[in-house]
């Protein structure tokens, strides 16, 4: 998978020296190697396949933020930034999923409430899931449907996905915790409609 993120500004300068000069700037353009969303197992190797980054032809330093440890099952965020010779950055993001190497001793499926509103779960893989109604609401287009992953029994996370609603919504969630079986919460970083407040899911 390779993502790019690309631009071009134009700007006036004002000025006695510079009157009716315009100036182009080219933003940064990075290009992701390998996919923005990778799910390890505990233990398992991380290879960082890289961001390469150019400003109209020109290579440009790409400096990296944040570190993996699939020894420790949790959700890992990449980040990548560069910088174009008049100072104007551009960045992309890679989200590290690594799963518990034990497995589950608490099934996810079914369904959740949040209110009177149903939440729909089911279960893709020992640890993978999708849900019809991420935030419990009860505006019927704009239901958030998501993937998501128990990560160690504690931690539950579903990764950024576009146009998750049918009104177009794209949504992630943080890092949640699971009581129980029977009990779970999150908060929803959507693109409309939402706030970041807590969601919490029982049956």
């Amino acid at each position: 998978m390779v993502v790019l993120v690309s631009g071009l500004l134009f700007t006036a300068c004002d000025g006695d020296s510079t009157a009716n000069v315009s100036k182009v700037t080219y933003y940064p353009n990075l290009t992701m190697h390998g996919d923005a969303l990778v799910v390890l197992t505990q233990g398992e190797t991380y290879t960082e396949e890289g961001v390469d980054a150019e400003a109209n032809g020109q290579p440009l330093e790409v400096k990296i933020s944040g570190s993996v440890d699939t020894s420790k099952p949790t959700v890992y965020k990449l980040n990548y930034s560069a910088l174009n010779s008049d100072g104007f950055p551009a960045t992309l993001t890679r989200t590290v999923v690594v799963l518990s190497n034990q497995p589950s001793t608490i099934n996810l499926e079914g369904a959740f409430v949040r209110g009177a509103n149903v939440n729909n779960v089911t279960k893709l893989g020992d640890r993978k899931y999708k849900c019809d109604n991420a935030t419990g609401y009860n505006v019927a287009n704009d239901y958030i449907s998501l993937e998501f992953y128990n990560i160690d029994d504690k931690q539950i996370y579903a990764p950024y996905a576009e146009n998750t609603s049918k009104s177009g919504i794209s949504a992630e969630s943080n890092i949640g915790t699971i009581t129980d079986k029977n009990n779970w919460k999150w908060v929803i970083y959507a693109s409309a409609v939402f706030g970041t407040a807590e969601r919490v899911f029982t049956r």
